[in-house]
C-alpha cells in the first residue's frame, strides 16, 4: 500500500477518491480511467523491475506514464481504448484469480499477458460494457486498498462494490436521456 505524502495529500486517500469516482463513474471519466490505470501499472512495474529507484522518483514515473494515458485517452481514442483495456486486464486478472484462492505465483508473467489481452479485446468489441466492468472493479480495488483490506474481507467486499459499482455505473447510461428524444 502506498503511503506518501504530497502537500499534505496523503496516497491512501487520493487512492480512495480515484477509486469512488472509477467505481461510480469510471465509464464518463475514460481518460481519468485510463490515466489511473497508467499509474497504477507504471508504479508496480517500477517498483518489480527497479526495486532500488527510490520511492518518489518511482512515483513521479508513475505519475508521467499515467499522465500520457489520459492524454492518450484524449486524442487517440482507439490506441487508448486497446492500452487502457490491456493495462486494465494485466493489473485485474491476478488480483481476481487471488480473490477467489487462485494460486498465480507459478504463471505470473502469462497471466498478466493473458489479462491485458483479454481486456483490450474487450474494450476493443464491446467498450461501455468493458469499460463499466473495468473501471467497477479497478475503483473496488483501489478502495479496498487504500483501506489496507486483505483476505476473506478483501474478497467479500471486492465482489460486493464491484457489482455496486456496475450496478450504478449501468443505470447512470441506461437513465440518460437519448440525443434523439431531446432533440425533439
Amino acid at each position: 500500500m502506498m503511503k506518501l505524502e504530497i502537500l499534505g495529500l496523503k496516497i491512501p486517500l487520493a487512492g480512495f477518491a480515484l477509486g469512488v469516482i472509477l467505481l461510480t463513474m469510471g465509464r464518463r471519466l475514460f481518460w481519468l480511467f485510463v490515466g489511473v490505470v497508467g499509474f497504477i501499472v507504471g508504479f508496480d512495474f517500477v517498483r518489480q523491475m527497479l526495486p532500488r529507484q527510490p520511492y518518489n522518483e518511482a512515483i513521479i514515473i508513475a505519475l508521467a506514464i499515467g499522465l500520457m494515458g489520459a492524454l492518450l485517452a484524449v486524442s487517440l481514442q482507439k490506441i487508448a481504448i486497446a492500452a487502457g483495456g490491456f493495462l486494465a486486464g494485466w493489473r485485474l486478472l491476478p488480483k481476481l484469480l487471488s480473490t477467489f484462492g487462485i494460486a498465480v505465483h507459478q504463471h505470473h508473467l502469462a497471466i498478466l499477458v493473458a489479462g491485458g489481452i483479454i481486456g483490450a479485446v474487450l474494450m476493443s468489441m464491446a467498450f461501455d460494457f468493458a469499460l463499466t466492468v473495468l473501471s467497477s472493479l479497478l475503483g473496488a480495488d483501489l478502495i479496498l486498498q487504500a483501506l489496507g483490506l486483505a483476505g476473506r474481507v478483501y474478497s467479500v467486499l471486492f465482489v460486493l462494490l464491484s457489482a455496486l459499482g456496475f450496478a450504478l455505473q449501468y443505470g447512470l447510461i441506461r437513465s440518460k436521456p437519448s440525443r434523439s428524444k431531446t432533440q425533439r
